[in-house]
């Protein structure tokens, strides 16, 4: 198994993953996850220039400017400390793993239904698979993996998915999935301790209808993703527990985050900045671009500890199939105790040993997105 890691510095601030490679890794699985050709130059700028710049940028707050500049600063840092270490090793200009398997067909859709919640799906524990007719089987209730290995669901029409060992997930929305999540809490899981660790990726493209009063799901329900995300964090956080929030780049959008966290006691403790890179270290797009920026952050607060000082990651890594984000794990159980307990949520693939929800949970556990799985997943060998 290759490492995901390909550089880090002593200080622990600057990393240059594979992404591939992390979400690999992070579900402890011999098989191969599909990746798209890696990006070889910047794509087309489509910044404004000239006027147009200057008019963009006065339209932005000093705060915001001051706040990008800052994270720009520490990113060429980080860019440069991570290239003068491959030169010096002799490790060449290319900062990814070649690709084992080009993704040829795109992750499926997985339409929910209406359901009705029901006691823990447990996958067997003896068999490689276990077999579903309809995804509704599945959809809106607590599906567990307890083998120590990676499990097999193949649903008829649908095909096989790969699911990760000790891995948990919900196929739906947070809030079609609340009432399974509850029970299985209440019932089955009732000796479960609160979870140390909560990531979230919430759909912030969709605050903008706050104006209007209202967020509707897909299901056509009023609901607003990230409440709906911090109620069952207060549900379910252990005393002292970690929330890590992705965010996207507008200062609304932070100063929201921030200040709704700190009246629930939570934290800012880390930032980490995913900066998207070519294969040679240059950022995707321009660095101090105004319409777009190549790198997104991540918010890590914890419950109840102040902070001595923030500290600020930089993360390197070349981008794959749209909407992948990079796996984490191996960065955020240093936090965390040895036996933590860590819930995903608007998650779209499984991690190993985690609960994972929402209702694109399975998008990248397909067997269409896994190298040669027909002819593995078939062969009925353990794992």
């Amino acid at each position: 198994m290759q490492p995901t890691i390909l550089f880090q510095n002593e200080a622990g601030t600057v990393y240059l993953i594979d992404l591939p490679t992390s979400i690999q890794n992070g579900q402890d699985t011999v098989y191969t996850l599909k990746s798209s050709e890696p990006l070889e130059f910047p794509y087309l700028s489509t910044e404004p220039k000239g006027a147009k710049r200057h008019a963009a940028l006065a339209a932005l707050s000093l705060k915001e400017r001051s706040y990008h500049a800052s994270v720009q600063e520490r990113i060429s840092l980080a860019l440069a400390e991570i290239r003068s270490h491959l030169q010096a090793t002799g490790q060449g200009g290319i900062w990814c793993y070649p690709p084992h398997a080009l993704i040829t067909n795109a992750a499926p859709e997985l339409s929910n239904s209406n359901y009705s919640p029901g006691p823990p799906v447990i996958l067997s524990t003896t068999e490689l698979r276990t077999h579903f007719s309809s995804l509704r089987d599945l959809a809106g209730n607590v599906v567990c993996n307890l083998r120590s290995a990676a499990a097999i669901v193949t649903v008829t029409s649908h095909g096989e998915f790969v699911i990760p060992p000790r891995s948990t997930f919900i196929l739906a929305s947070l809030e079609q999935g609340l009432p399974a999540f509850v029970l299985a809490r209440e019932g089955f899981f009732r000796e479960c301790p609160g979870f140390e660790l909560i990531l979230m990726d919430p759909p912030w493209s969709n605050r903008s209808v706050r104006h209007s009063g209202a967020y509707r799901t897909q299901e056509n329900q009023v609901q607003d993703p990230f409440d709906e995300a911090l109620r069952i964090f207060m549900r379910v956080c252990a005393p002292q527990g970690w929330l890590a929030v992705w965010i996207t780049n507008k200062s609304s959008i932070r100063a929201m985050v921030l200040q709704t966290l700190e009246t629930m006691d939570l934290h800012l403790q880390e930032e980490w900045i995913w900066i998207k890179t070519t294969i040679h270290g240059e950022p995707v797009t321009q660095l101090d671009g105004v319409w777009r920026r190549p790198y997104e952050i991540l918010l890590l607060f914890q419950k109840g500890v102040s902070p001595k000082r923030m500290k600020r990651r930089i993360i390197a890594g070349v981008p794959d199939v749209h909407s992948r984000k990079p796996c984490l794990k191996m960065l955020l159980q240093e936090l965390l105790p040895p036996d933590y307990r860590a819930l995903e949520l608007f998650a779209r693939s499984l991690t190993a040993g985690w609960w994972s929800w929402g209702d694109e949970v399975l998008r990248f556990q397909h067997e269409s997105q896994w190298a040669d799985s027909i002819i593995e997943l078939r062969s009925d060998n353990p794992l």
